[in-house]
């Protein structure tokens, strides 16, 4: 019993572990990705179904200037007071960007300028806004921080030793002749 006890636990230490080392790089690649002027939006409608579904996350190049945008490519803006709007750039005329979703029958209301861009989205993660979405939420802010605490109290916790190993580790040592 006590085996299977520290079998568990050995297991348990190393997903804690891996998931340090997981959460940790995750961490860093969003940094970079921000870095860079990448920026994750969780798609909310599925207005470019099926090509980006509900709840993807669309990676957003920043850097992206408009003028470079061409006919058929994804891009993000800001339609009205605060919505965020990821369409398919469908014309482009005298600077003005017209664009549409890919399952919406007509072509959005207002045209795409400097003024309301954002930038183009240069990957999608399907589904992977759900996550997201529940991370920003009171219990999944909760689940969040109590993982980060479990996983930090378990990095801390040594491992048991057996009876008398750092004693016999320790006379080894102490053993060894002393000589020239």
């Amino acid at each position: 019993m006590i085996k299977l006890l520290r079998n568990a636990w050995k297991l348990i230490k190393k997903a804690a572990s891996f998931l340090s080392t997981a959460l940790i790089l995750v961490a860093l690649l969003v940094s970079v990705l921000f870095l860079f002027r990448i920026k994750p939006y969780v798609v909310a409608t599925g207005s470019m179904e099926p090509a980006i579904p509900v709840h993807s996350i669309c990676f957003v190049n920043e850097n992206t200037a408009l003028e470079t945008i061409s006919v058929g490519e994804v891009i993000s803006f800001r339609m009205g007071d605060n919505m965020l709007v990821t369409h398919r750039v469908t014309a482009i005329d005298n600077g003005k960007y017209t664009t549409k979703g890919d399952a919406n029958n007509t072509e959005d209301a207002s045209a795409v300028t400097r003024d309301n861009y954002i930038g183009k989205t240069v990957f999608v993660i399907p589904g992977l806004g759900n996550l997201l979405i529940f991370l920003k939420s009171t219990p999944g802010m909760i689940v969040t921080v109590s993982a980060i605490i479990i996983l930090l109290i378990l990095s801390f916790i040594p491992d048991k030793q057996t009876p008398g190993s750092s004693l016999k580790a320790g006379k080894e040592e102490t053993d060894e002749p002393k000589g020239n």
